[in-house]
């Protein structure tokens, strides 16, 4: 039997406008784009955005934990925008945080016409706790937020699909069984998803696997704090 030996973190950032429409990539208009990431031996990177112009194979170059992945864009723009689905390996990469930086440049030049970050952490050894979590726990609009989940003897292998339908937000993550290495061992899948801004309110959260039980969860977005007005004397 072939041993699946990983962890998977994926990355997805989506806005709730781009999440509200259809297009040429799997989850709809990507802008901003999906991240993912497999963190087996070697790590792959894999990166969706919905685009207007075609582009050149993505180029990956490294400095320390700063990674750069750079493709170069035809001189012309199409008339309906297209999915710029890639996938590179990144090696063989130390625990520790990655920073990778997905550039957009012009046709034969240097100059960069758009930039996506994503950050990443592969783990040291750690206990996998299946289930969702939230961070942070009790965002206020305009913050970011993150939904974790992990699951126990799965791996991932791909990116999530990520919908809202009003205050209800479902993640679709496609998953396989991962077998133990040795006596003991716990295979541990985990998977990220980042949002941009929601607006304040009640979300429920869903998980979905085709190999597993749904996990759930649930958070409240705070209205954004207001100063004091300070009144003169």
């Amino acid at each position: 039997m072939a041993r699946l030996l990983l962890i998977t973190a994926a990355i997805a950032f989506l806005s709730s406008h781009a999440m509200a429409q259809t297009g040429p990539c799997s989850a709809g208009i990507q802008d901003p784009p999906i991240f993912g990431v497999v963190l087996d031996s070697p790590v792959r990177l894999s990166f969706k955005s919905t685009t207007y112009y075609p582009f050149s194979l993505p180029l990956v170059t490294s400095e320390g934990s700063e990674l750069t992945v750079s493709q170069w864009a035809a001189d012309y723009q199409l008339a309906s925008p297209v999915c710029n689905n890639q996938s590179v390996s990144l090696g063989d990469l130390a625990p520790g945080p990655y920073t990778v930086k997905w550039k957009y440049k012009e046709d034969l030049g240097s100059s960069v016409f758009a930039t996506f970050t994503f950050a990443f952490t592969i783990p040291e050894a750690t206990p996998c706790v299946p289930g969702t979590s939230i961070e942070p726990q009790s965002p206020a609009a305009g913050q970011p937020v993150s939904i974790l989940y992990s699951a126990t003897f799965r791996g991932f292998l791909q990116t999530p699909d990520v919908a809202i339908d009003g205050n209800q937000i479902t993640i679709d993550q496609s998953a396989v069984i991962a077998d133990p290495a040795f006596p003991g061992h716990v295979p541990c899948a985990r998977g990220i998803v980042q949002m941009g801004s929601l607006q304040p309110g009640y979300y429920a959260v869903v998980v979905r696997s085709n190999s597993g039980a749904p996990m759930s969860d649930a958070f409240v977005v705070r209205p954004p704090t207001r100063g004091r007005a300070v009144r003169g004397h």
